[in-house]
């Protein structure tokens, strides 16, 4: 490699983590997770447990935001007590068949989101508002594909992208409800970075927990 490639290539590097800090920034949640440093307490046996302070919790405003796909960044949308999806069109959520719903990204980014203090972090974070079409879909058993974004060396900790990791949620400034916590059901499951696949799970949504994506897809295996 000649001098000038090497300094090129540094330049690139470093411009890449300045980008990456600014873009990091506010972006709701799971933005902890994905720099590695989730805010968690202890209980009497030693397991991990959520740490909440509902008391000091709450929303700074009544605006409702909606992301903006063209600015890549939040806009102030219309007042809680007028907010109707604008691309929901799933209807279908209510029936009582054993089959598994099978979703589409298009869905579960159609939501609105308010901004919320989390004093755990002590910062303000841009909370889920899910409409009725999504809040449906809570418990049920739904199928989903995407790219696999591992978190850790182990590959213990994934998610699932409507994006590669190149154009993912954070470094490609994505939707933040493009993506989704992955808890398999086979815990010795292993993937690469990238790898494309459909999973069938529970679905759980999140609106107060600040260090878990919008969505988390339980005991989730390969289709």
């Amino acid at each position: 490699m000649n001098g000038k490639l090497k300094v090129l290539l540094a330049a690139l590097l470093i411009t890449s983590v300045f980008t990456r800090e600014k873009i990091c920034q506010h972006l709701g949640f799971g933005e902890a997770k994905i720099h590695g440093d989730a805010v968690t307490v202890r209980n009497e046996v030693g397991q991990p447990q959520k740490q909440t302070n509902e008391a000091c919790n709450y929303f700074v405003n009544d605006t409702l935001y909606y992301w903006n796909e063209q600015l890549l960044d939040w806009s102030p949308a219309k007042a809680i007590s007028n907010f109707k999806p604008q691309l929901v069109t799933y209807t279908d959520t209510k029936n009582t068949l054993a089959e598994p719903i099978e979703l589409t990204w298009q869905l579960l980014m159609d939501i609105q989101y308010r901004l919320r203090y989390f004093c755990e972090l002590d910062t303000e974070i841009f909370a889920s508002v899910f409409p009725e079409a999504i809040r449906d879909l809570e418990g049920k058993e739904v199928i989903i594909e995407g790219f696999i974004i591992p978190f850790d060396e182990q590959g213990e900790l994934l998610a699932l992208s409507n994006n590669p990791y190149a154009a993912c949620f954070f470094c490609g400034k994505a939707s933040p409800a493009s993506v989704m916590s992955l808890y398999l059901k086979n815990k010795g499951e292993h993937f690469k970075a990238d790898d494309f696949k459909k999973f069938k799970g529970t679905l759980r949504l999140n609106s107060d927990d600040p260090n878990e994506f919008y969505y988390i897809l339980d005991n989730a295996k390969v289709e």
